[in-house]
């Protein structure tokens, strides 16, 4: 197939995935989701990648908006003219699929995202401040899945101390406040 047929058939593809297609599922390979996403783009397919501010992790983690969903974009195609141009396409692994049916979305939870960047091109999600006397659940470590409550905030080292109730009794123990999520509304003083 010659290069100008390949690009009459991307761009009649472009064409038919406009009208009323779903959104579909793309698993990229990991950490290729823009690549994946200007790929889609330069084959005519309308593409959406939900990001985030989020902070940083550690030292050397991203700074600026990253995915959302890691290693998933959304593009709009019809699955059956559109499944080679997709999963041939640098960074894509593959389209989730549940069973024999694609995995979709419906434009309104497209517009639900797109609607929350208010123009920015990222969402902001606020974070849920963390008090004294909260219920927390830590999320990794060794005390990863434990449940305790908030003794100390020490901000100046973004962590806190925690009390956890454990079969020999209470301990504390003092964690990076990115590794701690509050449980319910919280109760705590202030």
């Amino acid at each position: 197939m010659s290069t100008s047929a390949v690009r009459q058939d991307l761009s009649s593809l472009a064409e038919s995935s406009a009208a009323l297609s779903p959104w579909l599922l793309v698993h990229t390979k990991p950490l290729q989701e823009a690549l994946a996403e200007h790929a889609l783009v330069e084959r005519g397919l309308p593409v959406y990648c939900p990001r985030v501010i989020e902070p940083p992790s550690h030292v050397r983690a991203p700074r600026g908006p990253v995915p959302l969903f890691r290693s998933y974009v959304f593009c709009r195609a019809v699955p059956e003219e559109g499944f080679a141009a997709i999963t041939y396409c640098p960074g894509v692994d593959r389209l989730v699929r549940f069973g024999d049916a694609f995995a979709t979305l419906r434009d309104e939870d497209v517009d639900f995202l797109t609607e929350r960047e208010d123009g920015r091109g990222y969402l902001v999600i606020p974070p849920r401040p963390i008090h004294l006397g909260d219920p927390v659940r830590v999320l990794s470590g060794p005390f990863g899945g434990f449940e305790a409550v908030v003794e100390r905030l020490l901000p100046s080292s973004e962590r806190v101390r925690l009390l956890l109730r454990v079969a020999s009794g209470t301990w504390r123990a003092i964690v990076p406040i990115r590794e701690v999520r509050p449980l319910g509304n919280g109760k705590g003083k202030g």
